[in-house]
């Protein structure tokens, strides 16, 4: 007698999304298996269309998206089903880690209080409960104690990330979407991230990896599948399809390789500094610190002078963050002051000038919540120039369309909405509008963490030459390192909120940094 064959936990046959308005589809017949212990991988250019499938294999879709086609959840087909009934279905089964995990973390409340109660969904019991959110928790290399009475707003974009894969954990389902899980982690959490995700398939779980991180799906995936355009062009097994040889047939496959050969300097590496510009914007014993009293971040003291390439490295936590943010006026210290041409910038944005704003502008990690939902991009790119510059309308419009096209960004998406933009794409479009104010220091934190290879390396080879016309000053936060390497002059290196060491970045980094 023959066994049954056994049902994956994943079958999508086909499934197609739709834009209200759209001439092409987003996803056009997209098809893959996940089956337990097993993990897929979905890699492509930014905009090909993998937020948009992570979503649609639950059963979702972002609003003026319509799904048709098939998607099988263990054996039942969530398209069947009326959209208020698919979350109940998938409840338990699936559970999903967005690219921005600022999405799916609650504000209001604290870490351990929201992944008990998240726990319910698979453990019976209180005590059941709190020891899965312990194990989900150190999983992902965070310690209970220290964080399990602070708010999401109180951890690092990388503590956040890890964060929220916890919340996807302790739920104990069976199939994992994970949307750039590496996105803000330093290279040893990435790492151990990779580790996390064997040990899961291992333990039978299933893992749809939708990644731009080549290195992350080599060592985790059993099988790729290549998106452009919404359609899957190449699939194979990832050592034949990611490996050395002629195993990659299509391509965009081809492009994403070539792509991930080290980074190629942009040309403004150096610290070159305008004969005709000042001092640029310094920071003078900035200190901040936590209510208790605990030291966050400082005391730092740092100059970027005008044309100067500056990194700031270290683990996730450490700090880097919360001092850029001082330097915009988005955390007010609590001891120092932000210098600009010499004189004190007022700690908060708000109540600097126009021409104070414009000074430093700060580009951050998940840039999807800067953006007015209900204004195209175009207009929004351009407000910079038009309100900080006092540039004319039509004058801010082509400075921003040119950035734009700079950083590899087509002028049909300008005219979208942001809903409508992958993450990579919204998060050049932060880049343009930071650039069109013509700032004295540009912070960019984590800039390349959504972007593919070959938008990264569009990103590398345009931007000192979008800096140098106004002799702008770079701060580059990332654990890129080799993007590190091809923009930057000097870096800093930051431990617990204290600058540790500065000098040439490879003599500066973390112990087991150099080489990845």
């Amino acid at each position: 007698m023959t066994g049954r064959t056994p049902v994956p936990l994943l079958d999508v046959p086909g499934v197609s999304a739709h834009a209200d308005g759209a001439a092409r589809p987003l996803l056009d017949r997209v098809g893959l298996t996940v089956e337990s212990g097993s993990v897929t991988a979905v890699v492509g250019p930014s905009g090909s269309g993998k937020t948009t499938l992570g979503l649609a294999v639950l059963g979702s879709s972002p609003r003026g998206v319509r799904l048709d086609g098939r998607v099988l959840l263990a054996g039942e087909d969530l398209l069947l089903l009326p959209p208020e009934r698919r979350p109940a279905a998938r409840a338990g089964r699936a559970a999903h880690l967005p690219q921005h995990p600022d999405t799916v973390l609650d504000p209001v409340r604290r870490v351990g209080g929201a992944l008990t109660e998240l726990a319910v969904l698979g453990h019976e019991g209180r005590a059941a409960r709190k020891a899965a959110a312990r194990r989900a928790l150190a999983s992902v290399d965070l310690a209970w104690d220290a964080v399990r009475r602070r708010f999401p707003h109180q951890l690092s974009g990388g503590q956040q990330q890890r964060l929220a894969l916890a919340s996807a954990l302790v739920t104990g389902a069976r199939l994992l979407v994970l949307d750039e899980p590496t996105s803000g982690l330093d290279p040893a959490l990435a790492h151990a991230l990779g580790r996390t995700i064997r040990t899961l398939a291992r333990n039978g779980t299933g893992v749809l990896l939708l990644s731009h991180d080549l290195p992350l799906v080599r060592g985790t995936a059993d099988r790729t599948v290549v998106l452009e355009r919404g359609r899957a062009v190449d699939e194979g097994p990832t050592a034949q399809l990611l490996g050395p040889g002629p195993a990659a047939r299509h391509r965009a496959t081809r492009e994403l390789l070539a792509a991930e050969d080290p980074p190629r300097a942009g040309g403004g590496a150096g610290s070159a500094r305008p004969a005709e510009c000042g001092d640029g914007v310094t920071a003078a014993g900035v200190a901040v610190r936590r209510r208790s009293g605990d030291p966050l971040a400082g005391p730092v003291t740092m100059a970027f002078p005008p044309g100067s390439r500056t990194a700031l490295l270290g683990p996730s936590g450490s700090g880097k963050t919360t001092f850029a943010r001082v330097l915009a006026g988005l955390t007010a210290p609590s001891a120092g002051e932000v210098r600009y041409e010499g004189r004190p910038l007022p700690h908060r944005v708000g109540r600097r000038t126009a021409e104070q704003r414009r000074a430093v502008q700060y580009v951050h990690q998940s840039s999807a919540g800067s953006f007015e939902a209900h204004r195209p991009m175009l207009p929004q790119l351009a407000d910079t120039a038009r309100l900080l510059r006092g540039r004319p309308h039509q004058e801010a419009t082509a400075e921003a369309r040119t950035a734009a096209r700079a950083l590899g960004l087509e002028d049909a998406l300008l005219h979208r909405f942001p809903h409508q933009l992958s993450g990579g794409q919204l998060q050049r479009c932060a880049l343009v509008r930071a650039l069109t104010a013509r700032p004295a220091l540009l912070v960019c934190d984590e800039v390349t963490s959504a972007l593919d290879t070959v938008s990264r390396q569009q990103l590398l080879d345009a931007l000192p030459d979008l800096l140098a016309p106004a002799g702008t000053a770079l701060l580059l936060i990332s654990h890129d390192l080799p993007a590190v390497r091809a923009l930057s002059g000097e870096a800093a290196l930051f431990d617990e909120g204290r600058c540790v060491r500065r000098g040439a970045v490879d003599a500066v980094l973390p112990a087991g940094w150099a080489g990845t």
